[in-house]
């Protein structure tokens, strides 16, 4: 055996006793059109569940059209945020005004088999995106399901 050939073979087998096979799909798409108020009270810079400050809008029908909880810590609303910019007033363009803004709503399915432990992860993710006067809002939620035996993965 040559020492490419060994090589190939321990990685193989490292990869095959500690770990996993993932895999993804998605379950839902679809485009919303949802009232956006686009004011100084529905607007604003935060730091709520981020690690600096983004700009947030706040957007009440979310929850009735998403299936995770996309409402940030102490905000009055679901949320999206933007690292587009740092100002609120660069969205809101003094047109205080509610709009008409299409979200599109992704709904994904993770598995993970974990050989090691003999057991199979399963994951939801949900990511919504929208455009707002030209700035990209969006907002994503994980939601870890019950651990399964290692066959429901298969």
């Amino acid at each position: 055996m040559n020492f490419t050939h060994i090589k190939k073979l321990f990685f193989t087998t490292l990869l095959v006793s500690t770990s996993a096979f993932a895999d993804q799909v998605i379950l839902s798409q679809n485009t919303v059109s949802l009232n956006v108020d686009i004011s100084t009270t529905k607007i604003k810079l935060s730091q709520a569940d981020y690690s600096s400050p983004v700009v947030k809008v706040l957007v009440p029908d979310l929850a009735d059209v998403t299936f995770l909880n996309h409402r940030n810590t102490a905000e009055g609303a679901p949320c999206l945020a933007t690292y587009d910019t740092l100002k609120p007033q660069d969205v809101i363009q003094d047109n205080p005004v509610v709009e008409k803004i299409d979200f599109t709503i992704t709904l994904e399915k993770s598995v993970y088999s974990d050989v090691l432990n003999k057991v199979c992860k399963v994951s939801l993710t949900e990511r919504v995106e929208g455009k707002i006067r030209g700035f990209s809002f969006g907002h994503t939620r994980t939601l870890a399901m019950p651990e399964r035996h290692i066959d429901d993965c298969r």
